[in-house]
């Protein structure tokens, strides 16, 4: 097939399981986009990323947005089919280049692998050499470690004794009545009241010099705050 017949279309999609938001990221961290710039690759439109580059540089950007978790489709120009209608939309940035997007990308980044991707290499790890020449198993049955002979208690309970089933061993105690004269006392009858409340005095607050505003009134004027002087001239989003 010729070569710079192919072209990558991207119409908003992503991978199952992926956040829209994170994907965002990934794609504008590999392309270096303005947030605004990314929201109109995930409009839904069909959009052409990248026009009239051979397949093998078409398989990279494909599989670059793959690993950012965006799903792109490469189509062949050369097939003799009318082209699906796409708007072209390349970076004014210009993307990154597909081999080394991953590298450049933050450390912070987070991509999701195209499925099946191996993406750490096993490392073979050599048999364990230990020379076991000196070693010996003994025979079954055989006691390795000689049990230890506890010595008996040695209590002397002589001078002990055990009572007979259902003897009492302490005398119950038992406790003197209260002995209260209650013949001073004497209740009132229901409804009487034991203490008068005390009358609380009305307040006494003179209100003639007072006065009220109209609704609508501003008690207390407002100061103006000044802008703030804040020097972005240094200042760059990448």
């Amino acid at each position: 097939m010729a070569e710079g017949q192919y072209q990558v279309i991207f119409s908003g999609r992503i991978i199952d399981g992926a956040e829209l938001d994170m994907v965002k990221g990934n794609v504008a961290r590999l392309f270096k986009l303005a947030p605004e710039q990314v929201d109109k690759l995930f409009c839904g439109r069909r959009l052409i990323l990248k026009k009239q580059v051979d397949q093998a540089m078409a398989e990279k950007y494909q599989s670059t947005m793959l690993r950012a978790g965006a799903i792109c489709e490469v189509q062949d120009m050369s097939s003799g089919q009318a082209p699906a209608k796409a708007e072209t939309v390349i970076p004014a940035t210009g993307p990154v280049t597909p081999q080394t997007a991953p590298s450049e990308a933050p450390s912070s980044a987070i991509s999701i692998a195209a499925p099946g991707v191996q993406l750490v290499e096993q490392q073979v790890v050599p048999e364990a050499n230990i020379d076991t020449g000196s070693m010996d198993m003994a025979a079954p049955g055989v006691q390795l470690v000689e049990q230890q002979i506890v010595p008996e208690a040695n209590i002397d309970i002589g001078s002990m004794d055990m009572a007979e089933p259902g003897v009492q061993l302490a005398e119950h105690e038992d406790v003197i009545e209260a002995d209260i004269d209650t013949n001073g006392i004497d209740m009132a009858e229901v409804g009487i009241t034991l203490v008068e409340p005390s009358q609380t005095p009305p307040a006494n607050i003179d209100t003639n010099s007072m006065s009220m505003d109209a609704p609508g009134v501003r008690l207390v004027e407002g100061e103006e705050v000044p802008p703030a002087q804040i020097d972005t001239s240094h200042l760059s989003v990448n």
